[in-house]
């Protein structure tokens, strides 16, 4: 089967780690490995989005930041990396695919030109936090191929545009994320988070869930991580900024905690998972694919703080319960979310939308 030109189109450039964009990334560079040729493309221009300084200076300053290929993940050498000033025939080399994630970017790729390749976009969440509802809705319904990364994102589309779009669901390097530290050696009382100053996440309530937590379990230690400068905290929660040794952290505690009010589909609760951690999340669509209540993970209503405190004291006071759990999401993670089964997947998606093109 002849190797494909793809063209894969963010809506920003990526100056610092982010779940939708490292998922991108993996797909560049895993379809580069099977002899693809990929191009990526950041667009600096989004078509609903007002621009607050001129289009030279941000092409400057991304240039001077070479955030075309960031320190944060390792691109492929051999993948052509670029910021351009917008999605258009203009900027893009002509391909077989363009597939975009990010709802104003399907527009974008709708417009496009058919020597730049059969449109995909690659939905990694239900994209109306700053309004534009009905926008969102409408690219379901552009003559576009549609990818989801969730069930419950195939339901909203489906529901939306009456077409089932393809799953294909993220997947966890296990290559990067196992267990390192046995389960069962574990510091009963330690939990991990992820902090953001994003109101959707949840911090907020998980960090009152922990205070409150510590009052029940005095030898209570967290850890704290994430792209933000560290919060104001008390001395016993730990805080860790971009770590380096993501799976050392994760191996380093019994419990994840995740207290998100909305996701896509979560990576870190998933990579936790993966190195042993026992996981306590909010009962959202976005955790759902993997996070099932009593068996991979314990669920708590999201914003509901006396819940979240009462499933992490079950966790920490019942060692065995604990590492069940554990030890069920772990074979989970490692049985279901395997990247070479998702790649196979978008290729084969790639291969069928350009061979009904060509018949």
């Amino acid at each position: 089967m002849k190797k494909l030109r793809i063209n894969i189109v963010l809506p920003f450039p990526a100056t610092r780690p982010g779940g939708g964009v490292k998922i991108m990334y993996e797909y560049a560079n895993r379809l580069r490995e099977r002899g693809h040729l990929v191009t990526v493309l950041h667009s600096i221009r989004r078509p609903f989005k007002k621009m607050r300084s001129p289009l030279w200076w941000k092409l400057l300053n991304y240039k001077l930041r070479r955030a075309e290929r960031p320190d944060w993940f390792p691109l492929h050498p051999a993948i052509r990396s670029v910021i351009v000033p917008e999605i258009t025939d203009k900027y893009l080399p002509d391909a077989d695919v363009t597939m975009s994630t990010w709802w104003e970017m399907a527009y974008m790729v709708r417009r496009l030109n058919p020597s730049k390749g059969r449109p995909f976009n690659l939905v990694q969440d239900y994209e109306i936090w700053k309004g534009n509802q009905e926008l969102v809705h409408a690219t379901y319904r552009l003559p576009i191929h549609h990818l989801v990364i969730a069930r419950y994102l195939q339901e909203l589309i489906e529901k939306h545009s009456g077409k089932q779009p393809v799953h294909i669901p993220n997947a966890i390097d296990t290559e990067k994320f196992f267990i390192e530290e046995p389960i069962e050696s574990r510091e009963e009382a330690s939990v991990i988070m992820l902090y953001s100053k994003e109101p959707r996440k949840g911090s907020a309530f998980g960090i009152e869930a922990l205070l409150e937590l510590k009052k029940l379990v005095p030898a209570l230690r967290a850890t704290l991580f994430g792209v933000f400068a560290k919060p104001s905290l008390p001395d016993w929660i730990d805080y860790q900024q971009k770590p380096a040794d993501l799976r050392g952290l994760y191996n380093a505690h019994a419990i994840f905690f995740s207290p998100s009010l909305g996701e896509g589909w979560a990576l870190p609760p998933a990579e936790a998972m993966a190195c042993g951690c026992a996981v306590v999340c909010t009962d959202i669509g976005g955790h759902a694919d993997y996070a099932k209540d009593g068996e991979t993970a314990l669920l708590v209503e999201a914003e509901n703080v006396p819940s979240m405190v009462s499933r992490l004291h079950q966790l920490i006071s019942n060692p065995e319960r604990r590492m069940v759990l554990a030890k069920n999401g772990n074979a989970f993670i490692h049985g279901e979310f395997s990247w070479t089964a998702s790649v196979d997947k978008l290729e084969k998606a790639f291969y069928d939308a350009v061979n009904r093109s060509a018949s």
